[in-house]
Parts: C-alpha cells; structure tokens; sequence
C-alpha cells in the first residue's frame, strides 16, 4: 500500500501499520472535538483492499454515552449514498473489494463514521441533564435575580466555533459574562462522556481569553472519590461549585 499516492489523492495522513497495510486519518473529526476520522487500509492482494475502524468510531460513541443498539445500526447502514462500506455486527466499519474502488470506499466509510457522529446529541440520554440544567438556572435567577442571567448564552471559542451554555451571569457593574454549565449525574453516577463534552466546550472558552468567566455546577450523588475526579477533571477548565454554592456567587464578587 502506496502511503504517498494514498495522501495526494485523499489529503488524509498516512502512515505505515504492520505488513501491507496502513492508518488513513482524515482531516475531519467525530464531532467538534472528538478524535480524527481514521481508517487500517490492508492489501491483502496486489489487486484488492480491506479496510476497517476497528470500532474505532464505535468506541467514541459509547464514550459519549451512545447505546449501540441494533436498529441504530440498521439506520446508519440506510446511510444515503453508501454503497461500499458497512458497519459490521461488532459496530466495526468495514470495505474490501478489488482495488480500483478503494477511494471510494474511503469516503464511502468515512460518510458512516460522520453518519454516527452526526446521531450523536439526539441518541444521547437527556433525561437527567435536562432536569439538572433547569434546577440550576431557576436557582440562579432566584438567587441572582432574573435580570442577571442570561438562557442560552453563545460566546465565541478559541476553535471558532459558537458555543452555547444553558445560561450566563451578567455583571450588573462590568457587564462580563461568566458563563455556567451544569452538569447531571446519571443514576447517581458521574456521567463521563458528558464531563469530556463540557470540559471540551469549557477549555475553548478558556483558550480564547484568561477572563475568569466559566463555572461548572455539579450535581451531587456520585460518591466521593469520583465526584473528586470529576471536579479535579472540570477544574482545570472552570470554576466548580455545586448547587448550593450558588448563593455564594454574590458574596464572593463573581456575580457582581
């Protein structure tokens, strides 16, 4: 397999993996901040190809906290405009034909990698996090004042990206921002996929400005040692505090 051909027809980074077989990553990534699209590209025969993720793509989704259930994987496969690529039994993407077709087949692989992906948010349980944000922003209006705080509030990261928060305090003498994110547990367990999410919307805020104007709200419930790890974890990002730490917000000058 020709790592250098590979690269000028796709633009993807290629790099040797074992016998007669390379890793293909493309310049696209899982989501805003998951991991690179890649693929294992093996020639099993000077005229044919196999490709496959090694579930790499399934693994990411499960880390955000995706049930790979088989009627989602019977969708992904309806994938329009896939022909050439599938996901396997095990959620494995995979392709192999004679080798004239494997740019296609490429792309075609890479098309369910971001199929998947893309289901990410609206295969995500809500349930807890949506209960949990809307507690949270109704303690803040109580104790801050309703004027005071902002729903939905966007600011801009380092990535470019927009970047969205349940809810945002305003100064009432500067004017800043300080923009807040709850985060629920799950049936009293911290909910890791959604701490890697929020640290990442938190750390793009933080890249782009050394303003303190990020606070994480932790739901209680998780025992000690992993709510300890979670607000270890979310405060090199933010600000973490848990609900009751709310009405301190005032006293301690970070909402006025």
């Amino acid at each position: 397999m020709n790592c250098a051909a590979l690269e000028s027809i796709t633009q993807w980074r290629c790099q040797p993996s074992g016998q007669a077989s390379i890793r293909a990553t493309a310049p696209f990534t899982l989501g805003e901040s998951g991991p690179h699209v890649a693929f294992y590209i093996a020639q099993p025969s000077p005229d044919s190809f196999y490709i496959t993720d090694a579930c790499e793509t399934a693994i990411y989704a499960e880390q955000m906290g995706i049930a790979l259930r088989k009627n989602r994987l019977e969708s992904l496969n309806q994938t329009t405009g896939v022909t050439l690529a599938t996901f396997a039994e095990d959620w494995s993407i995979e392709s192999s034909g004679p080798i004239a077709l494997l740019q296609r087949a490429l792309w075609d692989a890479a098309k369910l990698a971001l199929a998947l992906s893309f289901k990410t948010k609206s295969w995500q349980p809500k349930f807890a996090q949506a209960k949990f944000q809307a507690t949270v922003v109704k303690e803040l209006e109580a104790q801050l004042g309703a004027d005071q705080i902002i729903r939905q509030a966007k600011v801009q990261g380092i990535s470019g990206h927009t970047i969205e928060f349940p809810a945002a305090i305003v100064s009432p003498k500067s004017g800043q921002q300080i923009y807040v994110q709850p985060v629920a547990m799950e049936n009293g367990k911290v909910n890791w996929p959604s701490v890697y999410e929020f640290h990442g919307k938190l750390f793009d805020v933080k890249a782009a400005s050394n303003v303190s104007n990020r606070i994480a709200v932790i739901e209680r419930g998780a025992t000690p040692v992993e709510f300890g790890r979670a607000a270890s974890f979310l405060g090199g990002a933010a600000k973490v505090i848990t609900i009751d730490g709310i009405a301190e917000l005032r006293r301690t000058g970070l909402a006025v």
